[in-house]
């Protein structure tokens, strides 16, 4: 219970940390503004609090971005010692996924930080309104708009089993290559009935915080959302779990067989 608000950080985390990015215009058929995601967190037996993830439509300039969320914080008991209120945002950009401006409003406890970055693609460079300039790889992402564009980019395409995915991201001021594995496609028993789902772990290593392949396992909807329906996570001798409870503004019917 102590080390609650890295469980919330690292479930972010685990929503967003996949895909190998191609700055290339694509057609979205994954998401569109109005989408909503609500998710319950336990942790064991007891209620830790909720996660929501939604999308809308800004302009900024001439020009129009996704403008999307995510707010993690705990509740109930677990709130009288562990207070988290976690914000993150992200404008990207409607032609290739990739991000403008993201966003890290952080509240634990006494804990309080804030910062913006801005993405300058062309240049290859970040701007961190902390740190200031940083030069970074070609089609870095930031760790919120990397869910999205894995959904629009990645998640449709055939997937062969124990294929690694790597992803560079940058998140509290540090470039992370973050890699996860496809391990099969599975139906999983969901608040919503069975679903069709495509199963993720994490690559085992030096940085890696699991000792092994089933203490980190993610189930995405097989249905052109992409959607994260179901994470479990290992976390000390309990289990940490979060499950998709609420749900609106889907682009594809939840649960829809999906053609590739």
């Amino acid at each position: 219970m102590k080390k609650l608000t890295q469980i919330l950080t690292i479930l972010l985390l685990a929503l967003t940390s996949y895909g190998q990015t191609d700055t290339v215009p694509v057609v979205n058929t994954a998401f569109k503004p109005d989408e909503y995601l609500k998710y319950k967190i336990k942790y064991g037996l007891i209620n830790g609090g909720n996660a929501e993830m939604k999308i809308e439509l800004e302009q900024v300039g001439y020009d129009w971005y996704y403008r999307v969320k995510a707010v993690a914080q705990t509740s109930g008991v677990v709130s009288k010692f562990a207070r988290v209120y976690d914000r993150y945002e992200s404008y990207i950009q409607l032609s290739d996924g990739m991000p403008l401006m993201a966003i890290r409003d952080i509240n634990e406890n006494n804990y309080r930080r804030y910062n913006e970055v801005i993405f300058v693609h062309d240049e290859n460079k970040i701007i961190s309104l902390k740190s200031g300039e940083h030069k970074v790889p070609p089609g870095t992402l930031d760790v919120l708009s990397a869910f999205y564009y894995a959904r629009r980019m990645i998640f449709n395409k055939e997937l062969k089993k124990n294929e690694v995915i790597n992803l560079t991201s940058w998140f509290d001021e540090k470039l992370y290559v973050i890699k996860v594995k496809y391990k099969k496609t599975e139906k999983i028993k969901t608040k919503f009935g069975k679903l069709k789902c495509l199963k993720f772990v994490p690559v085992l290593g030096k940085e890696t915080p699991f000792k092994k392949e089933e203490d980190m396992q993610v189930w995405f909807s097989d249905d052109g959302n992409f959607i994260p329906v179901k994470i479990r996570m290992k976390a000390g001798i309990s289990t940490v779990k979060c499950d998709l409870t609420e749900y609106d503004g889907l682009k594809n019917p939840l649960g829809k067989p999906f053609t590739r």
